[in-house]
């Protein structure tokens, strides 16, 4: 998805937003406004894969809460207010308009709209990093982020995005500690069980 072009308002300058960003703030390159915007799916989508919103043909329809030149498409099943297709948003069974969104996200009241997620992958990475700085700890720390690693492999990601790459770097850096600490012990008990055996 390529990314999207947003107008100051109080300028008019054009600048990219990159696909999926949520909230962002930002300087306005060309008035140094400080401009703090939130932005929903249907910014994003391409023209032709968006429902466009019908124009007003007669006085007598109803028009969209938010975009008053725009024909109602549905109603808000929060509010009640009327919407064009551009500013509803489908989150599950339930339509919902830019405010309801807004208000349900500060009170955490969409379950089906995600806005954290666990990072497994950060905390496989962190116990694996740990424990090869902390070379004492990694005899629990180095399996602990494999475990981590392996079980939740297929867990869903940060709601950024991003790959599997945190998982490989902590998997890898786990089994080299393990490796170390192994070729260690039994450097230990090997060279142990020759002395008992030359004294012998």
């Amino acid at each position: 998805m390529p990314a999207a072009e947003f107008a100051c308002p109080q300028c008019n300058t054009a600048f990219l937003v990159e696909p999926g960003t949520v909230d962002a703030a930002a300087t306005c390159p060309g008035c140094a406004s400080q401009l703090e915007a939130h932005f929903y799916p249907a910014f994003f989508r391409p023209p032709e894969l968006g429902v466009a919103a019908s124009e007003l043909t007669e006085l007598s329809e109803a028009s969209c809460f938010y975009h008053p030149q725009k024909q109602a498409a549905r109603v808000c099943d929060g509010c009640g207010r009327l919407m064009c297709a551009l500013c509803s948003d489908d989150l599950g069974e339930q339509h919902l308009c830019p405010a309801c969104i807004s208000s349900g996200r500060k009170k955490g009241q969409l379950k089906t709209l995600e806005n954290t997620r666990t990072r497994y992958d950060s905390i496989a990475l962190s116990l694996a990093v740990f424990g090869l700085l902390m070379s004492v700890f990694s005899i629990v720390l180095a399996p602990a982020s494999l475990y981590i690693a392996i079980r939740h492999w297929n867990s869903p990601q940060s709601v950024r995005g991003g790959g599997r790459i945190r998982f490989i770097i902590a998997i890898l850096i786990a089994s080299f500690s393990l490796l170390f600490w192994g070729s260690i012990f039994g450097l230990a008990i090997f060279g142990s069980s020759t002395v008992h055996h030359h004294h012998a």
